[in-house]
């Protein structure tokens, strides 16, 4: 009798297995798609009101004429995704903005301290005449030509690694934090080493 009770037990459980595989799976291919309609900010603020109207009306009969748990769990699950899932905000585009600066690729910049001290987590917008350092919100907070560029280098720090450029007034310095921490200082280097061999003679 027990051998039987985990038989269907274990027949149960590869059930629910498959079906939350297929649920994953679905989820995967709607991602693209959910994503989209969150940008429109009004169609999917439409959405999230009829998904928690609808979550909450089988919440309730559900608790009220007893439903199986299924039902009642999945209406949970999707007036809590209903809720927190707010529109994207809204807000130019890492390309939309690396055209109109007029940059040819943008790299991770890890974190970058200004002269007061404060750290930003950064982009670095590589132009043809100029290197460009963006923070978070995409606002500019350092514009360098490479003319006053003299060396660069990428080497272990305390913290990390750092990416390092020794300019005509001072050095610049971008800290990278991580697993991918030198990949990630080598690639930044090696993208602005391309344009820097177009303006130095000898770049060391």
């Amino acid at each position: 009798m027990r051998d039987c009770r985990i038989s269907r037990w274990q027949a149960g459980a590869a059930w629910l297995w498959r079906r939350a595989l297929w649920v994953i799976f679905a989820l995967v291919l709607l991602i693209p798609k959910l994503n989209r309609l969150r940008r429109r900010r009004g169609l999917w603020n439409l959405i999230r009101v009829i998904t928690s109207l609808a979550a909450m009306a089988v919440l309730a009969i559900g608790l009220d004429r007893g439903l199986g748990a299924a039902p009642v769990v999945l209406a949970a699950v999707l007036l809590l995704f209903a809720l927190l899932a707010s529109p994207e905000r809204q807000g130019i585009s890492i390309d939309a903005r690396r055209r109109e600066l007029g940059a040819l690729v943008v790299v991770d910049g890890g974190l970058y301290a200004e002269g007061a001290g404060n750290q930003h987590r950064v982009k670095l917008f590589i132009a043809a005449d100029r290197l460009l350092v963006l923070d978070r919100d995409l606002h500019v907070l350092l514009e360098l030509p490479y003319g006053r560029i003299r060396t660069q280098s990428v080497e272990w720090s305390g913290a990390g690694w750092s990416f390092g450029l020794e300019c005509e007034d001072k050095k610049r310095e971008f800290i990278y934090e991580g697993v991918f921490a030198e990949h990630l200082a080598r690639v930044a280097a090696a993208m602005v080493r391309s344009q820097l061999q177009r303006e130095l003679p000898v770049l060391h």
